[in-house]
């Protein structure tokens, strides 16, 4: 970020007084947050975070606010059999979100227990309230389901427990193409993602060569299908989501559809 061209909405390094004169104008605070977890041999641990954060600072830069610190923690559970039958697993394993245990290269993800997820993102919310925020909304870089649930039963607790105050959150996707199950984990739209925002963010090269089909299982590579039962044939990546196939230019277009995603979603919870 160039100083001179985008004001500065990042709370870490914005002093005090203009800190009371962006919250005067709209008491609007970002909340960016996910975990940092495996995204195959060829992309970052903190794709999602950075995901988040880069959308939260896009979003704000046009509806006002400021953006808090990036929390790189987010939860995880196991898979359910018919999930894993639909990854290429046994249905009995033992698995624990994208953990895959005989993927390439595996570096175990950074997962927090529900519970604890839960606490620290309250204790993050309340501490906002104290502030002085009256509408906080949260960013959210992951897909897990129990992570989504933790996050959608505190927005609807502190909005009708909290005279005046307003909790919302979104996923850093469009709804459109996720309705379209064109989002995946490590794929063609999270690798692209990866180029726009810094080249050293992601390394094709880490893969095999084009000719070879990405297993699930052996590189946690997985598009929507694979998540829903409807996997690529012999479980593996639909060549329309291959990350192989990414580029910084489907990137940029990635992230303008879903920083105009989360702009009408801030606008709409909040009627700002």
């Amino acid at each position: 970020m160039e100083k001179n061209d985008i004001k500065e909405r990042r709370v870490q390094y914005m002093l005090p007084c203009e800190l009371h004169e962006e919250m005067k104008k709209t008491p609007l605070i970002y909340l960016p947050l996910a975990p940092l977890e495996w995204h195959g041999p060829h992309l970052v641990m903190g794709a999602d975070p950075i995901n988040a954060e880069k959308t939260a600072l896009a979003v704000a830069d046009k509806t006002g606010g400021v953006v808090f610190p990036t929390l790189y923690m987010g939860t995880e559970r196991e898979r359910q059999p018919k999930i894993l039958e639909s990854l290429g697993f046994d249905k009995d394993e033992y698995i624990v979100g994208m953990d895959f245990p005989k993927a390439k290269g595996l570096f175990k993800s950074f997962y927090f227990t529900e519970e604890l997820f839960a606490m620290v993102v309250r204790e993050h919310i309340e501490q906002c309230i104290e502030h002085g925020y009256k509408y906080i909304f949260i960013v959210n870089g992951h897909g897990a389901v129990n992570h989504n649930e933790v996050l959608k039963r505190l927005c609807t607790e502190f909005s009708n427990e909290y005279k005046g105050i307003k909790v919302a959150y979104s996923i850093s996707f469009d709804d459109k193409s996720l309705a379209a199950g064109l989002c995946s984990h490590a794929g063609i739209d999270e690798t692209s993602l990866m180029m726009f925002y810094d080249e050293s963010f992601a390394n094709i090269g880490k893969l095999p060569a084009k000719n070879e089909k990405l297993k699930y299982t052996d590189y946690s590579i997985v598009d929507s299908g694979g998540f829903e039962g409807k996997p690529g044939e012999g479980h593996t990546v639909p060549s329309n989501m291959d990350p192989r196939r990414a580029n910084a230019k489907i990137g940029k277009n990635t992230f303008r559809k879903i920083v105009d995603d989360v702009c009408r979603k801030v606008k709409r919870a909040f009627s700002i």
